[in-house]
Order: C-alpha cells, then sequence, then structure tokens
C-alpha cells in the first residue's frame, strides 16, 4: 500500500503504453484523473491522504494505441511550495506553519474572511464543463486544466465571490442541458448548508458566473456543522444528509493558534448516538420538504446513486457506521493500521402523500427492497436501511450517463479493505465480481458505455493501476469488461 504514497516524476509529453490484451474497436477518447502526486516538500511531509499535491494523469485511446502523460496542477500553493521549499499553505491534514508577522489574532480570525488562504490544491475531482475542465478541492477554488496538455495556468475561479459559502463540494452533478448543482457550508452563528445551482454559460475560463443559492437548510448545531463531502439527486429533489461527522469550529479556531499538525482534519468529531438526518430538497423551488426522515448514525463520503420511483426516493450511499475513517486515513495509521470498511446500504424514504399510514407501519412498498422507513409518534419518520454489498466497497461508480436518477442494478467500487481489488455489484442478487492482481493497487473505477449498448453494463470499466515492485512504481491502465469483468487489455 506504501507505493500509493510515494513521490512521482512528471512525464509532461505523451509517451507510448505497451499494450496487453485487446481494446474493443469502439474505445476511443481520453481518460483524466486526479490524485496526490507529491507527499513531501523539503523536508516536511503531508500527514493525510488528503493533502499530496495534485498531480493530473491522462491516458489518451486513439486507433488503437494508448499514450501516458502526467503533470502537476500549478496551484497557488504548489507554485510557492516549490519556490519555497516547505509546505506553505495548510491542507486538509497537515498545518503549513504561518508567516511569522501574523499575530495570534489574525490567525485566529482569518478563518472566516476569505479565501485568500484556503488551498488550490485541486486533487479531489476533475469537473467538465462545455469543453473545459476543472480541478476541484472542497474548498470554492477551483482551477482549468487544459484536457490536452494539462496545463494548468492563471485561470483561476473563486465560487465565494459568487455565493457566500467557506467549504464546497468537489462532487457536484451535472444536468444534460449543462445546469450544475452542489452543496456549500456558511460557517457561523446563522451558518448554513447551501444548494448552489449554476446555470450554463457561454463565457470560457468562467464556468460559474451564472451561479446562485437555490436553498438554504440551517445549521442544526451552529459550531459543529455537518461535513458532507456529497449529495444525491433525482429528476426532482436533491438530497442532503446532515450526518453526525462534524467540525468542531471552536477546535479549528484554536488549532490555528497553536498550530495543531492535524490541520482541518484534527477538529473532526462523530457523535455515534446523534441520529442522520436527511433534508430533500424540491429541485424546482428550493424549499425544504417538512418531512423529518432520521436513521441511526452513520457517516458516507459517497452516494452512490439516488432515484424516485413509486413515491419513495431510493438513496444508495457507502457507508462508515463508527466515523474512524478521516482518523484512518492519516498517514501514520493508514500504513500500519488500515482503515475502518465503508458498506454500501439502501435507504428509502417515502415521499409525503395524502395516505394516512398508521404510526409503527412501514411505509416502504417497494417489492424488491428490504429497507423500511417506520413513522413515529412525534411525526418523524425512522429508516432502516438494505446491505448492497456482502463486502466492503469505496469510491463507487455506475453507468452514469444513463442511470444516474434512474433505477439500476450494478455498481463498480473499490475493495474497502486493502485497496487491491476492483468490485462489481449486483444490487439484485447481492452477488459481486472481482479484478485483482499480484502488487497491484486500483483506483476509483469508471464505467464507459458501448455505443450500441442495449444492457445497463454493456461497456468497459477503466481504472489507473499503481504497480508496486519492491521500490519501483509504475502505473497502467486497466480495461475490464463490464459484463464479465474480465480482463481485456492493460496499457503499461
Amino acid at each position: 500500500m506504501e507505493a500509493l504514497f510515494r513521490t512521482v516524476s512528471e512525464t509532461p509529453e505523451p509517451i507510448k503504453a505497451r499494450l496487453k490484451g485487446n481494446l474493443p474497436p469502439w474505445l476511443k477518447g481520453s481518460l483524466l484523473r486526479v490524485g496526490p502526486g507529491q507527499f513531501e516538500v523539503g523536508s516536511q511531509k503531508y500527514n493525510h491522504l488528503f493533502d499530496g499535491l495534485a498531480l493530473i494523469h491522462r491516458f489518451n485511446i486513439q486507433d488503437g494505441e494508448v499514450t501516458y502523460q502526467n503533470r502537476f496542477e500549478r496551484s497557488d500553493c504548489f507554485l510557492r511550495a516549490q519556490r519555497e521549499n516547505r509546505i506553505v499553505v495548510s491542507e486538509f491534514g497537515t498545518r503549513a506553519y504561518p508567516d511569522p508577522c501574523k499575530s495570534i489574532f489574525s490567525r485566529l480570525f482569518s478563518y472566516f474572511k476569505s479565501t485568500s488562504e484556503a488551498t488550490d490544491n485541486n486533487l479531489v475531482n476533475l469537473m467538465p464543463v462545455g469543453n473545459e475542465v476543472y480541478a476541484m478541492t472542497e474548498t470554492p477554488l477551483i482551477r482549468r486544466i487544459d484536457p490536452q496538455t494539462l496545463e494548468s495556468g492563471k485561470e483561476k475561479v473563486d465560487y465565494s465571490k459568487y455565493v457566500a459559502v467557506n467549504h464546497i463540494t468537489a462532487h457536484p452533478h451535472i444536468e444534460p442541458d449543462g445546469t450544475i448543482y452542489n452543496f456549500g457550508t456558511r460557517y457561523g452563528k446563522d451558518g448554513v448548508y447551501a444548494l448552489v445551482k449554476v446555470s450554463p454559460t457561454d463565457e470560457e475560463n468562467n464556468p460559474i458566473k451564472q451561479t446562485s443559492i437555490l436553498g438554504t437548510i440551517p445549521i442544526k448545531w451552529s459550531f459543529w456543522p455537518s461535513y458532507h463531502h456529497s449529495f444525491g439527486i433525482t429528476d426532482n429533489y436533491i438530497i442532503f444528509i446532515e450526518q453526525p461527522m462534524v467540525i468542531n469550529v471552536l477546535k479549528l479556531m484554536l488549532s490555528r493558534v497553536l498550530l495543531s499538525p492535524k490541520g482541518y482534519g484534527g477538529a473532526f468529531e462523530f457523535y455515534k448516538k446523534t441520529p442522520v438526518q436527511f433534508h430533500v430538497i424540491d429541485k424546482a423551488t428550493g424549499k425544504v420538504l417538512t418531512t423529518t426522515y432520521l436513521a441511526d448514525a452513520f457517516f458516507t463520503f459517497h452516494h452512490i446513486n439516488t432515484y424516485e420511483e413509486e413515491g419513495h426516493l431510493v438513496v444508495d450511499a457507502c457507508c462508515y457506521e463508527k466515523g474512524e475513517i478521516i482518523h484512518d486515513l492519516f498517514l501514520e495509521h493508514l500504513k500500519k493500521d488500515g482503515f475502518e470498511p465503508a458498506i454500501a446500504k439502501r435507504y428509502v424514504l417515502p415521499l409525503p402523500d395524502s395516505k394516512a399510514v398508521k404510526c409503527g407501519g412501514n411505509l416502504v412498498s417497494l417489492s424488491y427492497c428490504t429497507a423500511s422507513a417506520v413513522r413515529r409518534e412525534d411525526g418523524t419518520i425512522y429508516c432502516t436501511p438494505e446491505v448492497l454489498s456482502r463486502e466492503p466497497v469505496e469510491l463507487c461508480q455506475i453507468n452514469y450517463g444513463q442511470y444516474n436518477k434512474k433505477k439500476y442494478r450494478y455498481f463498480y467500487g473499490l475493495s474497502w479493505v486493502n485497496l487491491a481489488k476492483l468490485i462489481k455489484v449486483d444490487t439484485r442478487t447481492k452477488e459481486n465480481k472481482h479484478w485483482s492482481d499480484e502488487g497491484c493497487l486500483p483506483s476509483e473505477p469508471v464505467f464507459v458505455p458501448a455505443p450500441d449498448a442495449v444492457k445497463e453494463d454493456d461497456g468497459v470499466v477503466l481504472s489507473l493501476v499503481v504497480r508496486s515492485t519492491g521500490e519501483a512504481r509504475s502505473v497502467f491502465l486497466l480495461v475490464l469488461d463490464g459484463e464479465t469483468f474480465a480482463e481485456l487489455a492493460r496499457a503499461e
């Protein structure tokens, strides 16, 4: 596993990969991925899996040949770090030493002022907008990436100049017409979770010019806002999970003064006796439904899919019951202790209707689902999930273009035991298929549908795989059959 945390060198010019196996003749285009690629600067090391400097990878498939290249994102924090040979901007789990000229009070209150000190190390996701691609993290700062050369210059865009948010997810949903939905948080006494809508625009270099807040949810615990990494979307609703994985704002502010080495990630707390609340927002109006949906405590990074059926909202997510995963992903623990497993679960939220249902009865009437939702005496609806996979799984992907917001059967993910296995999950039969190879650590899978696909899993699954042989480290592109999960080819 330590191969994942080794700093790699840039390969800015495309090099031809050696192909083993056969690619489908219809498969062509580029696979772009981003993740941490540099884990130390000078004598200083990053502490958390979410901290390393962003490296963008590109595999390009054309006429049966594959090329590979990579570049570090030229973020402000990357350029400053290289220039000063030290970590100069605090990341999720790593505290940078401040300018010694800053007073203790300026460090305390700058947290609420602006994004001037926020990281622009966009290592979490890449967002396609028209013909452009933007790298993202969980701050409001995004940066344009050239999808051909992977160059990233001065084209940085700041969400907070358009909407008042301190945090925004790196997993937006993009509608077929180009509309972008995302969720942000505004901290403080009157803090809110904000549903952000970005209307399509023809303006280059600024895809979020037409940005507005469509709706808000008051933060239940003002100085303990719930952390959120993703959210659910259907044709008519947005689902936001307010979970008991919270950020202790007071602890975070003090960490800036006392220079806690764990930074932002050290202020996370999980309250295992506090129920999760599902907030449902009408996508057309931005209004929050008055029904209160609750469930036993869990934490989720990633939603799998969400859809509407017969008066229900079906919400699938990868769930952690103990809430230890943030702590587990600090590199000092990850290298020796492993991490908490994520379990794929399905929650079903019955939408309000005119039918009166007695307290204590199951409101879920979907014949294929064992999840339940029970109305309690206080009017709240308590939800109990169905487990979708017997094996721990994370970083799940579906046939997004054709089945996002729709009833679906299959998802693909990464084994959340040792990171050494890819999994295909059949949500109907609960059967799993696997791919693994000695010394190989695959990344989040991507499903590419065949152009003439008839079935949901007609297509291929792509994954960037890190292979470790002793001290040597290399990457290759893995191509699996979407139906059988058999290996078709690898380009290395």
